[in-house]
């Protein structure tokens, strides 16, 4: 054997890649883009869960925000919806006793005395969307003190 044809013989065999090594990168590569669009797929679920709790929160500052300026308060329930039947929500206002009248007070006639103390009203409120497996809900409550109402002469 001429020494040339050694050269190119030993070229040959060493010239490329086995069917074994590239059916191991293909393997690594399917398996890092399995991850890449399983973290991406979850991003998108995470930026639409933050999108829908977001609305949620919007829709609760804007009840909110009525209650006591757009209509008066009175203790009771009430449900609805918002978006066109995306998030319901179930409101429930009761009247607490404030606290602060009853660690001033000594004696249950001294809070029975005090006339025109503000009112206290717990305003709770759950919105909530989406259906079964998938349903979400979140709890928003706020206290808002109103002075009662004027009764006397010259008032109607």
């Amino acid at each position: 054997m001429k020494p040339a044809q050694a050269r190119v013989a030993g070229a040959a065999g060493c010239a490329g890649f086995t069917l074994l090594e590239v059916m191991l990168a293909f393997v690594l590569l399917a398996t890092a883009m399995g991850l890449l669009i399983g973290m991406l797929a979850n991003g998108l679920r995470q930026v639409r869960q933050a999108q829908s709790e977001t609305e949620a929160t919007l829709y609760a500052q804007s009840t909110f925000d009525q209650i006591g300026v757009l209509e008066a308060i009175e203790p009771g329930q009430d449900t609805g919806t918002y978006d066109r039947g995306r998030y319901r929500y179930e409101l429930e206002i009761t009247e607490v006793a404030d606290p602060a009248l009853s660690a001033t007070a000594a004696a249950p006639t001294q809070a029975a005395t005090t006339v025109g103390a503000p009112k206290l009203y717990r305003i709770a409120l759950a919105v909530s969307w989406g259906a079964g497996q998938a349903a979400q809900q979140l709890h928003f409550a706020t206290l808002r003190a109103r002075a009662p109402p004027l009764t006397g002469p010259g008032t109607q």
